[in-house]
């Protein structure tokens, strides 16, 4: 039985692939807790790292250390840096490391993974792209920020834990993938610095900015709308997945080509 650890910043980026699972059992290792469920011959181990690259390394390499696995998936949402619409797959054929200034490695997708992955995009009739995607050590919010990473990196998606979690896989020869939905597109100003949430005292700042701009309230309902609509492809996404996965002689099919989804 093939054994598969998915890694995602939350609970609710982890949502998706939990949905193929059905029944699932809680276990801690160490410090770390996960979730572990079946989805025909694949064993899946659910990893909830937290959010940002340290949090990600840190979960990434105590799973990889303690388990056997065959392979590593990362997972959750991505901002566009290219014309990808809301709520589009994303499949990363590479992660680039740009949590510094300057891109400090890259990290290859495993080609049989992402054949598969192809198919099940396809399969599912879901709209995705697939090209390089970089990770930042920040959210993301404004426009102009996500324009000048695209252009400095050739990434066509964000996200922040990616790198970390693709290097720990690559210190242990473990085949990695990455596949994660647009919650906001590369033109597109976030309602307020996300950043703030993830300190106590930017908490507090945070907090502040709703008491005294109350509109913003109805633009984070709109967020909420766009990861809905991301986590729902990433639902319809896993559950091919897995089954192409599980099945036998899955290797005939890694060279089948398969057309983009276009939106």
């Amino acid at each position: 039985m093939r054994r598969v650890a998915v890694l995602a910043a939350s609970g609710r980026e982890l949502a998706p692939v939990r949905a193929a699972l059905g029944t699932v059992e809680r276990r801690r290792l160490g410090s770390l807790g996960y979730e572990v469920g079946q989805a025909g011959g694949v064993e899946v181990y659910l990893i909830n790292t937290g959010m940002g690259p340290a949090a990600a390394s840190a979960a990434a390499q105590s799973v990889l250390s303690e388990m056997a696995l065959d392979a590593v998936v990362s997972t959750g949402y991505a901002g566009a840096l290219g014309p990808a619409g809301i709520g589009d797959v994303i499949l990363g054929t590479d992660v680039r490391d740009w949590t510094r200034e300057h891109a400090q490695a890259v990290f290859q997708a495993d080609p049989a993974l992402l054949a598969i992955a192809r198919e099940a995009a396809g399969e599912a009739k879901l709209a995705w792209s697939e090209g390089p995607v970089a990770a930042a050590a920040r959210i993301l919010c404004r426009a102009d920020e996500k324009r000048a990473l695209a252009e400095a990196s050739g990434a066509i998606a964000v996200d922040m834990e990616s790198a970390a979690i693709a290097r720990a896989a690559a210190s242990r020869n473990v085949p990695f993938l990455l596949v994660r939905a647009v919650s906001d597109r590369a033109d597109e100003n976030l309602p307020m610095d996300f950043n703030l949430w993830l300190t106590p005292g930017g908490r507090v700042r945070a907090l502040a900015q709703l008491v005294r701009r109350p509109s913003i309230l109805r633009a984070l309902f709109q967020m909420k709308r766009q990861v809905e609509q991301g986590s729902q492809n990433l639902a319809c996404f896993f559950q091919v997945w897995w089954r192409l996965l599980g099945q036998e002689h899955a290797s005939a099919r890694m060279h089948v080509p398969a057309v983009m989804g276009v939106r």
